[in-house]
């Protein structure tokens, strides 16, 4: 597995980047999908980042955080029921402080 020598935040970087393409994929119209390769296995023996570095010809100086997907929805998920939004568990400004909607 490759380790970075140029940033110790390279994972929240790439974090950051990937959710900014899925935020400019939902604005044009498209749907997208995260799909974690860090710390995943392929099989038992090959890691998800190895097969994607041998996959897509990466090196392997070069880490896989993620891949994101990015098409056309097939369908239209419902949004969230807030009713069923679990309210005790929000704060504001101070743990233990109720956050109110």
């Amino acid at each position: 597995m490759c380790q970075s020598r140029k940033s110790d935040v390279w994972v929240e970087d790439t974090s950051i980047a990937s959710i900014i393409i899925q935020l400019v994929a939902q604005d044009l119209g498209l749907g997208s999908c995260w799909i974690q390769i860090r710390n995943r296995n392929f099989t038992d023996e090959v890691s998800a980042e190895q097969q994607i570095q041998n996959l897509l010809n990466i090196p392997q100086n070069i880490a896989v955080e993620s891949i994101i997907s990015i098409g056309y929805p097939d369908e239209t998920k419902a949004g969230f029921d807030e009713s069923k939004l679990l309210k005790e568990r929000l704060h504001s400004n101070s743990f233990g402080k109720n956050f109110s909607i």
